[in-house]
């Protein structure tokens, strides 16, 4: 930004002179141009933006500053929002122009849950007991651990399999899934409670037994039969019956 001022002299051979001037005023009103920004673009989380650096020229050919602004917009979740960088070119005049770039962050990676404990056999009356899942989400992203069980019949009541799956859910929607299972089996026995001890009867007494009861500790069901043997004594009415 600057004038000039033209004078003219005329001057006569007997020297007498005269002038006349004409000034030009030129203004800088043009801002500095920024070269094109990259247009905007999308990453996936964790990766965080990388913005160009701007360039700029004034045809002018004023002095000018290049600074720059960021803008955060929240997404969903933590993992997910934008950033827009603006520029601004300033001359020394005043004039200025802006250019901005926009990456978008984008959370499409679920949380992770810890491994689990491997698929495992316990004997019953044991019940399952399920280790409790922890997650992380490298998207920072919050999320809710959730699990759901799913019980198989086995050839009894006291077995069965239990399958406990943990469902990890962050606030972008992503989900991940891991699972545990325990299997529950049946190796003991029905329980006959006592029976009286053996005795001696008189005959023509014949023998009378007790009727047996039995508890299972597991809940199966079970059946109660019996058996017969008797051994002979020294004549016929002496005898023994098991």
């Amino acid at each position: 930004s600057y004038s000039v001022t033209r004078t003219w002299t005329a001057t006569d051979d007997s020297g007498n002179t005269a002038t006349a001037s004409q000034t030009i005023t030129v203004q800088d009103v043009t801002s500095p141009l920024i070269a094109a920004m990259p247009a905007a673009s999308t990453i996936d989380c964790p990766a965080v933006p990388v913005f160009e650096t701007a360039t700029a020229t004034d045809e002018c050919g004023s002095n000018f500053a290049l600074t720059f602004n960021d803008v955060t917009t929240p997404g969903a979740c933590a993992g997910s929002y934008s950033v827009t960088r603006t520029w601004t070119a300033t001359d020394d005049c005043g004039n200025t122009s802006t250019a901005s770039q926009t990456i978008a962050v984008q959370d499409v990676s679920a949380p992770v849950i810890a491994a689990l404990p491997a698929a495992s056999t316990i004997d019953c009356p044991a019940v399952p007991v399920f280790e409790t899942a922890t997650a992380t989400d490298e998207c920072g992203s919050n999320f809710t651990l959730t699990f759901n069980d799913v019980t198989t019949p086995g050839a009894c009541a006291g077995s069965y399999s239990v399958t406990r799956t943990w469902t990890a859910t962050d606030d972008c929607g992503n989900t991940s899934t891991a699972s545990q299972m325990i299997t529950v089996q049946d190796v003991t026995a029905p329980v006959i409670v006592a029976l009286p001890a053996a005795s001696t009867i008189d005959c023509p007494a014949v023998p009378v037994f007790e009727t047996a009861t039995a508890t299972d500790e597991c809940g199966s069901n079970f059946a109660l039969t019996f058996n017969d043997v008797t051994t002979s004594g020294a004549c016929a009415g002496s005898y023994s019956v098991t």
